[in-house]
């Protein structure tokens, strides 16, 4: 089961990304690294895998 919710922060996202390419891009790592975090992957293996 997914958890119930992911929260993306506006603010800090606009402010890291230059173009709307990079907030979409940003986004997705986000919610990858989330989701890999509820099924148990840590951070080194999310960083072999491209979303460090």
């Amino acid at each position: 089961m997914l958890p119930d919710r992911i929260t993306v922060y506006r603010g800090p996202t606009l402010r890291m990304c230059d173009t709307r390419e990079d907030v979409v891009a940003e986004t997705e790592v986000t919610v990858v690294h989330e989701i890999a975090h509820h099924f148990g992957i840590d951070d080194a293996r999310l960083h072999a895998l491209g979303y460090g």
